[in-house]
């Protein structure tokens, strides 16, 4: 009965901890995304803007993932949209 409790609360903080480690993903993908977003404006190389582009797309990619896991768990974070 004890052993079973003690599992459930292991289990409870991993969960937590996985839970703060894609909120964290998400926050540092949404700053990238942003960043170069920013620089984006200010390129002119076409070398440098298709470098750019492929840049933005991959991390929308990933920002699209960590959405669906915070959606898949229920978490909510302010200020974060789907793309």
């Amino acid at each position: 009965m004890i052993k079973k409790f003690f599992e459930k609360i292991s289990k409870t903080k991993e969960t937590d901890n996985d839970n703060e480690r894609i909120m964290d993903m998400l926050y540092n993908v949404k700053k990238e995304l942003d960043y170069v977003h920013q620089e984006f404006d200010y390129i002119t190389d076409a070398i440098l803007i298709d470098s750019f582009i492929y840049e933005i797309q991959a991390l929308n990619m990933k920002y699209q993932y960590y959405i669906k896991l915070c959606k898949e768990r229920g978490l909510i974070a302010n200020g974060f949209e789907s793309i």
